[in-house]
C-alpha cells in the first residue's frame, strides 16, 4: 500500500508531499490546484511515458518519489532526454538500484514494489484499473468502456473470485482487530476510572490560579510598604540627630562680648613687619658672610662724612615719618600680660564662628525641609506587618499546593499520554490522537 507521494517539479507542483491514511484518500480543492496532476504523477511512476511535457517550466528534471508502507520507495526521475528510475529497499537510507536507457520499460524489480500494472483484455488492449482520469472514474463502468469490458470478461472470472476472498479476510481482520480494540478500549476506561476526574482537577487548578493571584497582589504591595518603612526609618534617624545636635548646642556658653581689636591689628601688623625686618636682616647677614673684606678704600673723611651723615639722616627722618603715621592713632600700648587666656579665647572664636557658618548652613537648608510628621503610635503599622507575615505563610502554603498540583497534574498528564500512546487513534472515529490536543480539547468526533 502507498504510504506517501512526493512531487517536486512536476507540472504545476514545485514541491508537494501528500501523505496517505488508512482506507480511502479523496483529493478535493478548487480547479487547477494540481490534484490531476497527482493522479498522473502516480500514472507515470506505473508506466514510465516517453514524453518529457511533465517537467516544470524552468526545471532540468521533474521527480515522483513513491514510498510504501513497508519501507520501500521507488523515484521516477524525468529528464528532458531520458527518464529513470531509483529503488530504496526497506530499512536502507541510500538508493540501491538505478535504472536508465528504459526507452518506456518498466523494471520488472518496480513493478513488483508498485503492483499498478495495466491488465490485458481479450481484445488485444489493456486498461489501467488502479488509476482514472478525472471524468472517466474506474467505477463509472459503461459498457463501451475498457474497463467495464474487463470485469465482464468470463476468463477474469478468477480474479473476481480472489477479490471477493481477499474482502472477506478483510473484513474478518476488521472484526478481529475491532474486537481487540474493544477490550483494549475496556482497559484503557477501568485504567481512566482510576485517575482522578477533570472537574476535580479543574476546581483544584481555579483555586490554585485564585492563590497565585493573591499572592500577586500581595507582592505588589510589599515593595510600597518597604519603601514607606524605609522612609519612616530616615525620617527617624534625621529626628534623631537634629533632637541631638540641638541637646548638645543647649550646653553650649553664650559668647564672650566682643571689643574693638583695631589697636591691638595695629600693633600686631607692626609686630610682623618688624619680625619680617629681622628675618631679611638674617638672611643677608647670612649671604654677606661669606664675602670677602671689601677693598680698602682711601681716604676723602670730609666726603664720606658728609654722605654718611645725610644718609643716617634720611634714614633716620623716614624711619621717623613712618613710625610717627603709625603711632599717631595708637594709644599707649598696655602692659604686657601672659597671652595664654587670650590664645584660648581666639580658638572659642574660632570654634564659634565654625558653628555660627554651621548652623547658618542648616538654617538654610531647612528653610526648604518642610515639618516632620508628627509621629504617632505603630500600631496600625505592627497589624500591617502582622497581616503581611500571615499573607507571606498563606503564600507558601498556597506556592507548596500549587506545586504538589502541578506534581499530580503532571503525573496524571503522563498517565494520559500512556493510555493514547497505546491507543495510537480515537477508538471512536479512528483520529489521530496527541496529547497536548486532547487536553487541552478532548477528542471531537465528526458527525
Amino acid at each position: 500500500m502507498i504510504k506517501k507521494i512526493v512531487l517536486e517539479n512536476f507540472m504545476i507542483h514545485k514541491r508537494t508531499e501528500l501523505e496517505l491514511g488508512p482506507g480511502v484518500t479523496a483529493l478535493t480543492g478548487p480547479n487547477n490546484n494540481g490534484k490531476s496532476a497527482i493522479v498522473e504523477a502516480l500514472r507515470c511512476v506505473a508506466t514510465n511515458p516517453r514524453h518529457s511535457l511533465f517537467i516544470r517550466h524552468g526545471s532540468k528534471e521533474a521527480r515522483v518519489s513513491v514510498e510504501m508502507d513497508d519501507g520501500a520507495k521507488v523515484v521516477w526521475i524525468r529528464k528532458k532526454k531520458s527518464a529513470g528510475y531509483e529503488i530504496t529497499l526497506p530499512g536502507k537510507a541510500e538508493p540501491e538500484e538505478q535504472f536508465w536507457k528504459l526507452q518506456g520499460r518498466v523494471p520488472e524489480e518496480v513493478r513488483k514494489i508498485l503492483r499498478l500494472d495495466l491488465v490485458d483484455l481479450e481484445t488485444g488492449r489493456t486498461v489501467d484499473v488502479h488509476v482514472g482520469n478525472q471524468r472517466e472514474p474506474v467505477f463509472l463502468l459503461r459498457s463501451d468502456s475498457d474497463v467495464a469490458a474487463f470485469f465482464a470478461a468470463s476468463t477474469e472470472s478468477a480474479h473476481l473470485l480472489a477479490m471477493q476472498n481477499l474482502l472477506k479476510r478483510r473484513t474478518a481482520e476488521s472484526k478481529r482487530r475491532e474486537r481487540e480494540l474493544e477490550e483494549r478500549l475496556s482497559q484503557i476506561k477501568s485504567g481512566l476510572d482510576r485517575l482522578a476526574r477533570l472537574p476535580d482537577i479543574d476546581l483544584q487548578m481555579k483555586r490554585a490560579r485564585e492563590l497565585e493571584q493573591t499572592a500577586k497582589i500581595s507582592q505588589a504591595g510589599i515593595p510600597i510598604l518597604e519603601k514607606v518603612l524605609a522612609s519612616q526609618h530616615a525620617l527617624s534617624g534625621s529626628l534623631d540627630t537634629k533632637t541631638t545636635s540641638a541637646t548638645i548646642l543647649k550646653t553650649v556658653d553664650s559668647p564672650p562680648k566682643l571689643s574693638k581689636v583695631s589697636a591691638l591689628e595695629g600693633f600686631i601688623r607692626h609686630l610682623e613687619s618688624l619680625n619680617r625686618k629681622q628675618s631679611m636682616a638674617v638672611k643677608g647677614s647670612a649671604a654677606l658672610a661669606p664675602l670677602a673684606e671689601p677693598p680698602k678704600v682711601f681716604d676723602t673723611p670730609l666726603l664720606i662724612d658728609v654722605q654718611t651723615q645725610l644718609k643716617a639722616a634720611a634714614d633716620d627722618l623716614r624711619k621717623a615719618e613712618v613710625r610717627s603715621s603709625s603711632l599717631h592713632a595708637l594709644s599707649e600700648p598696655p602692659a604686657m600680660e601672659e597671652a595664654d587666656h587670650l590664645s584660648g579665647m581666639i580658638d572659642q572664636i574660632l570654634t564659634i564662628r565654625c558653628r555660627s557658618n554651621r548652623l547658618y548652613r542648616w538654617q538654610k537648608i531647612l528653610r526648604n525641609v518642610v515639618e516632620p510628621p508628627a509621629v504617632q503610635t505603630g500600631d496600625g503599622l505592627v497589624q500591617t506587618v502582622a497581616d503581611i507575615r500571615g499573607m507571606s505563610l498563606r503564600l507558601d502554603r498556597a506556592q507548596h499546593a500549587l506545586k504538589d498540583l502541578e506534581s499530580r497534574l503532571e503525573t496524571v498528564e503522563d498517565d494520559i499520554a500512556a493510555c493514547i500512546d497505546s491507543l495510537g487513534c480515537c477508538p471512536t472515529c479512528g483520529g489521530e490522537l496527541k496529547t497536548e490536543e486532547f487536553l487541552d480539547r478532548g477528542c471531537r468526533h465528526d458527525a
